[in-house]
């Protein structure tokens, strides 16, 4: 366990999962969630306003979504704590995940195998290690960390911390043309920053930039929707909009930071295993999700962008001659 436990080094790629004592859940839907929480991810906390949303009860899209974030993130070695008190299906949906990202996968179990393991491992390919010094060779670091971007370093409070800075969104931009009732803002429960942070098209390096990007690695698991908020923090579209920018001619989204890279590539892999790798806009999420992209909102401390401002007809220039006159007058 000591090794197993050292071995936690996301920024080598290298996860240790601590499965949660409910070996009686039925799927293997909890094993999922711990797999996302040792991605560094957390799940939507629960209240009276706010239910579990549906992929939450659902093994299957639970492993999908694991999945998503294992192969964005660039993991390569995942290690399962007390394996021996597992189900046979959660032994199932390990192996599966093992064959669908081509991960290094080490059970440790700690104590004698059930049967429905051991004829489990019968049919897969793997090693026994049962000695100390085979498990410390087995777990030995890997030299170098892994390149790209540092997606490990995004760490935020969990909960949100009481008094927490809420940050305004920018105003929504009013092409491609939408429109669905305004939600009702969320109770505000600490101070509003004077200023939203920086759009797409300015500095990410703003402290306010790498808070809000700190809490979107950290609290929202669903990739697709972690990835449609930092693309409305960043450009102000709403959920509905987001929906029609990447497919529509003229109409793509800005060059975006660094640190959106792993949401916008979970995203995509999610939809690659979910069944539609071809989809044209892997951010589009039905309207029954959109509450719960809202609900991640207020999990981010985000005050909603304020509607686009929309006239009865396009505007008008003033006459050459007006403001010459006006100029005119000026100077006398």
């Amino acid at each position: 366990m000591r090794l197993a436990f050292t071995a936690h080094q996301p920024g080598r790629g290298h996860i240790t999962v601590h499965p949660t004592p409910a070996p009686a859940v039925p799927g293997g839907a909890y094993l999922a969630h711990d797999v996302i929480r040792a991605l560094g991810k957390h799940l939507p906390i629960l209240t009276e306003d706010h239910h579990a949303p549906p992929w939450i009860t659902y093994a299957e899209r639970s492993w999908r979504i694991a999945a998503a974030w294992i192969l964005a993130l660039g993991v390569t070695r995942i290690t399962v704590c007390r394996a021996h008190r597992l189900t046979r299906r959660q032994w199932e949906h390990l192996l599966t995940l093992n064959a669908g990202t081509g991960i290094r996968l080490t059970l440790l179990c700690n104590g004698p195998l059930p049967p429905h393991a051991t004829a489990t491992l019968a049919a897969a390919d793997h090693r026994l290690l049962d000695d100390p010094a085979a498990a410390a060779a087995h777990w030995r670091p890997a030299r170098k960390d892994l390149p790209g971007h540092r997606w490990w370093q995004h760490h935020a409070p969990f909960p949100p911390t009481v008094g927490e800075v809420w940050f305004p969104m920018p105003p929504q931009p009013t092409r491609p043309v939408t429109y669905r009732p305004p939600a009702p803002p969320p109770h505000v429960d600490g101070p509003i920053t004077p200023k939203p942070p920086p759009h797409a098209h300015q500095d990410h390096c703003h402290p306010h930039t790498a808070t809000v990007a700190a809490r979107i690695h950290t609290r929202i698991a669903h990739p697709v929707h972690a990835a449609c908020v930092a693309v409305r923090v960043l450009t102000g579209y709403t959920t509905d909009q987001i929906g029609h920018l990447l497919y529509r001619p003229g109409q793509g989204l800005p060059p975006l930071p660094a640190w959106t890279d792993p949401l916008l590539e979970a995203a995509r892999r999610l939809a690659e295993i979910s069944g539609h790798p071809d989809t044209p806009n892997p951010l589009a999420s039905p309207r029954w999700q959109h509450p719960e992209i809202e609900q991640a909102l207020t999990a981010c401390r985000l005050l909603p962008s304020p509607p686009a401002r929309t006239t009865s007809g396009p505007a008008r220039s003033a006459p050459k001659n007006d403001i010459a006159s006006t100029l005119r007058g000026r100077t006398a």
